[in-house]
Formats: C-alpha cells, structure tokens, sequence
C-alpha cells in the first residue's frame, strides 16, 4: 500500500507589527504609513490572503521584472523543459502499467521481458530528469536568493535605516533572521510550492485525458442494481473525491498559518534571549543575575513550547485526514473500476492504469490537501517580510536632517529643535558656529538630552528641524561611551571604520607609537590577533581604543559622547591634550558630566532647563 507524506510541524516565522505610529507622529510622518500592528494596537499574527498575494507579487516582480534575472530565466525555462519530460515520462509509464499486466495476465514470457526493458529504459529517463530539474532548481534558488537578499540587505543598511527601525518599529523582531532565514525559505519554499502547482495542473490535463478516455460510459449491474456511468466517469470521481478533501483540510488546517508564524517570532525571540546572556554574561555574572535570566527564558521557553504544542495537535488532526485521504485514493479507483473487470468489460492491465490515472489526476487535484502545511508555512514567510518591508518603508520615509556642505571652513548649526520620539521637546532654537581647530562641551543633568543632540547633528536623530553646515572636505567620527569594537583583529578595530593600510610600515609604527602614548603598549603584541575584544578590553582600555581611532582616521569633525567616562581625570586630561593637539584642525564637539573638562574646550554648552541651552566661552566658566 502506497504511504502518503505526512504533513510535519514546520516552525516558520513569528509575528512583526509596526508600532511607529507614535514614534511617526513626532517627525511628521503620513498616517499611511503606519503599519497594521500600529492601527490595530495588538501584534499581527497574519495578513488577510488577499495583502499577502498582492505583496507576493511585488517580491515577484522586483526579481523577475529587471535584467539580473536573465540567466534565471534561461534556467527556468530549462526547467520546465525537464519538467515537459516528466509529464511525458509520466504518461508513457502509466500506458507500459496496461502493457505489462495484460502480458502477466496472458503468461506472455517474451512479452514480460519486452516490457521490463522499455521499463529500464523508461526508468532511467525518469531519474535523470528528475535530478537534473533538481538540480537547476537548486542553482534557480541560488541566483534568486542572491539578487534578493543582496537587495534587502542594500536597503536595510541605507539611509540608517536598521537603526531608525528601532524608532520607528520596536515589534519588527529579528530583522536579521527575516534577512538570513526568511529570504531563503520565501525563494525556495515558492519554487517548490509555484512550479510543484504547475507541474500537478500539466499532470491533471495530461492524465485527466487519460482517465477520461479510459472511463467511457457503460452499463453495469453491482450487487443487483443497474448502474449507468456515463463518460469521464472516473474524472467526475477524481474531483469529487478532490473537492471533499480539500474541504475538509482547509476547515482542519486553517490555524496552522497562524501557528506557524507565531512559533518562529517564539523561537527567534528564545534565541535573542540566549545571544543577550552570553554578550552581557559579565554583567550578569557581577550581578548574580543567574536566577532572573533563568526565570525570564524559562518564561520565553514556555511560549515556545505552548505555541509548538497547540502546532502539532493541530497537525495530528490533520495528519489523519491526510493519511486516511491518501490511504483511501490507494484503494478508490480499484473499487469503482473491480465491477468492470469482474464483468470481464476491462482487463488487469486497464485496471492498474486506470489506477495509475486516477492516482495522477487525484494527486494533481488534492494538491493543496496534499502541501496545506507548506502552504501555511510561505503564507507565513510572504507575511512576516511583507511587515519587515512596510518597517523599512516607514523608516525612509521619516528623514534625518540632511547635512549641507559648503566652502566655509566651519560648522554651522541654525534654528534647531530637537525631540524625543513622543514628540517631546528636548530643545530649541539652537544655532552656534564652531571654526576648525575649536572645541565643544555640552553640559547638564542626566536624560535632558545631550547625546541624542550629538545624534542630531552627527545626522542619524530624524525627530530634528533645522540646518546643520559642515565643512565642505573632510570625515566626520562618532565616539561613544562604550566603543564599538568589530569582529576581527584589534588593528582592523583601531583603524574601523577605515581599512588596515597594506603593507605600510609608517602606518604600523603610527598605531604602535600611538597604543603607547595612550597606556596600551601591553595589547601592542596582539594587534593581529582575531578575538571579542569587547568582552576581553575593560571599558576604559575600550574607550582608549576608541582614541586612537580618532587619531588615525583624523576627522575633521569628532564627536565625543562620555567617550573618556572610564577614564580617571589625569588620563582623560592627558587624552584630551593628546586630541587637541594630533588634530589641531579638528572641530571637537564633547558630551561630559566632569567639570575639568571645561578646561579643554573652547565654548560650553549648558542646559538651562524647558529645553533651553546657554552657551559661553569656557574661561568665563573656569
């Protein structure tokens, strides 16, 4: 007896929303743009199929629509070719099942061995047709998932866009996963599923010929009563028997398409929780925080496994309606076709290809009983990247201020307000001018926003009005109070975010001569050496880092927020002396709670309270 696929628990993707709305509204943003979690107040689950289709085919025709897709063209085209071949490898076995069971039937030898070579012959077409269309498939999948993923990756990253989706949509979970894994279940799940339909329906037309010239009407009499079946009867059958199937799973299965993708949002969110005891594992260590972690991803482990256990009793009750539907088209057309035969109309030949038939077109017609799980599962993958799309288009269309350049060798800040993301104000009617070689501190308490205006002006804060002129040539650098350290050696994190000069030996001695100056000559040994450097430097070894950097790259602008903090006063003075006079043209703008830094600044800037600034020189301060 022939087993039907049992249809498996698949764990793919969890639920994103857009909660920008409120973030939106402080910059300004069109209403429509806010995505269904924002307007509905409650995390999405799913889209309605018709959003998810109309999405589908714009993934569909960004790919397919433009020149890069060309060679992929050429393979799908090939593809189907094979997948031709199939189709007629497939009717060309169904017409040797009549063959070889009529010459079993008659104790025809030579006829048997006749038919186990067209058999081999037959046998041997198939499997190379099938492994090749796999193959291509496979090199399909490749180029698609390549061109996209390239293309997501171009778009998360532009326009700061992967650090405004934190603004703007705070329950868009696991961007990274949406790109690494999303992606490439979204291309392969719809080559399988798209071209899988295309060759049942090529398989329904060709068989449903097929069955229908095999099934003519005829007269017959089944346990005392006169039956007429009338043409095609076999085919009515075969969709009647469809038809009720795919009832039946549809009514059965329809939770799974939102099991399916809350199970993925459960896992992606297990797993983030994992990644954060590890990154933070000295903090919570200090803090002996090993109990409330644990709480906190037994809590996350539980969602994941509650979710998960309502998946599969879901599946369970639908693996019997599949299996015992799968089970029963084994045995179906051999009952309806049994009182022919006994009343000798057909031979065993006919039979078996008439099962075989039917079986084809059967399958062909049950194509959503037979892949609901899969079904569910893309349904799921186009919804959670139509909502990272969305994010994203919500994020662009939220602008930071955007940087004029001009000739005059200065900065220049005019008119302006700065807010929080709830539309508060964090300040007003700013405008100061600072000439190369000056400096800047700002001043004042904790949360009245002192760094976010650092991001203001260093261009990445989009709740800002106003203008900000920098010089027309040079760099521009951000420290902050703790460093941002990359993977790879500590000589690629020194120079970061410029690359390592090849081969230059000035440069070398530069980085060593200036780990000296700073108080790191003891990790000049291991500048080459590829380790979390984050996890191994202390803050302040970090944030001396973090200076040297300043001092290779030679901004013409540099920002630093708290970036000497860790440090104890006599080295942080001697890092500012150091800054001042390394970079001597160097505009310096500095965030710092210590009032010895007032000294090393030329002009300080010092909150007043009600989102009002004072600014001053800094020996009036002194």
């Amino acid at each position: 007896m022939s087993q039907a696929p049992q249809p498996k628990p698949q764990s793919n993707l969890g639920a994103g929303s857009s909660s920008g709305a409120r973030a939106a509204s402080g910059a300004g943003a069109d209403p429509s743009a806010v995505g269904v979690a924002a307007l509905t107040g409650r995390p999405v689950d799913c889209l309605p199929l018709k959003e998810t289709l109309r999405a589908f085919w714009g993934m569909i025709k960004s790919y397919w629509g433009c020149k890069d897709s060309l060679k992929s063209w050429g393979l799908l085209a090939l593809i189907v070719g094979l997948t031709g071949g199939s189709v007629y490898i497939a009717t060309a076995i169904n017409t040797w099942y009549k063959a070889f069971w009529d010459t079993i039937q008659e104790y025809d030898l030579d006829g048997f061995k006749y038919q186990i070579m067209v058999f081999v012959g037959l046998a041997t077409v198939h499997v190379l047709v099938t492994v090749y269309n796999a193959y291509l498939k496979s090199c399909l999948a490749i180029n698609w998932r390549t061109w996209l993923t390239g293309k997501t990756m171009e778009r998360w990253l532009k326009s700061d866009n992967y650090y405004k989706l934190q603004l703007t949509d705070k329950n868009t979970d696991n961007p990274d996963q949406r790109i690494a894994e999303d992606l490439n279940l979204f291309v392969s799940a719809t080559i399988v599923l798209i071209l899988g339909t295309a060759t049942d329906l090529a398989m329904m037309v060709t068989f449903g010929i097929v069955l229908w010239n095999l099934s003519g009407a005829v007269d017959i009499t089944v346990w005392g009563y006169e039956l007429h079946l009338p043409d095609g009867y076999m085919c009515y059958l075969a969709l009647l028997y469809a038809v009720l199937g795919t009832t039946l799973t549809f009514i059965l299965g329809k939770p799974l398409v939102r099991l399916n993708f809350r199970q993925q949002r459960y896992e992606a969110d297990f797993r983030f929780s994992l990644i954060r005891v590890r990154e933070n594992g000295e903090s919570i260590a200090l803090y002996h925080g090993q109990e409330q972690e644990g709480k906190y991803l037994r809590t996350s482990f539980a969602s994941l496994v509650g979710n998960y256990i309502k998946l599969i009793v879901c599946t369970k009750r639908l693996g019997f309606l599949t299996l015992g539907y799968a089970q029963t088209a084994v045995i179906f057309p051999i009952l309806i076709a049994a009182p022919l035969y006994f009343a000798k109309i057909i031979t065993m030949g006919s039979i078996m290809q008439i099962n075989s038939a039917f079986g084809r077109v059967q399958d062909s017609l049950s194509t959503l009983v037979n892949n609901f799980t899969s079904w569910a599962s893309w349904k799921s993958v186009v919804d959670r990247l139509t909502l990272f799309y969305r994010s994203m288009e919500e994020a662009e269309r939220i602008k930071c201020i955007e940087i004029e350049r001009d000739q005059a060798q200065r900065m220049v800040i005019s008119d302006l307000e700065l807010k929080s993301p709830r539309a508060v104000t964090l300040l007003s009617n700013l405008a100061l001018s600072l000439e190369c070689g000056e400096s800047l501190l700002i001043r004042g308490p904790s949360g009245c926003g002192k760094s976010t205006l650092l991001k203001a002006i260093a261009g990445i804060w989009p709740y800002v009005q106003g203008k900000v002129h920098y010089l027309e040539h040079g760099s521009v650098l951000f420290l902050s109070q703790r460093p941002y350290l990359p993977q790879g050696t500590l000589r690629q994190a020194a120079y970061y975010p410029a690359a390592v000069p090849q081969a230059d030996e000035a440069s070398a001695q530069r980085l060593e001569h200036y780990f000296k100056l700073v108080g790191l000559e003891h990790l000049i040994a291991h500048l080459d050496e590829t380790d979390i450097w984050s996890h191994i430097l202390s803050l302040g070894e970090q944030q001396r880092v973090a200076v040297v950097r300043a001092l290779l790259n030679r901004p013409a602008i540099l920002f630093l927020d708290e970036a000497t903090s860790a440090m104890d006063e006599q080295n942080e003075a001697f890092v500012y002396d150091l800054l001042k006079q390394e970079l001597s043209a160097t505009i310096m703008i500095s965030v710092g709670h210590r009032s010895t830094l007032i000294a090393k600044h030329d002009q300080v800037l010092t909150y007043e309270g009600a989102g009002k600034y004072q600014i001053a020189p800094s020996a009036s301060l002194a």
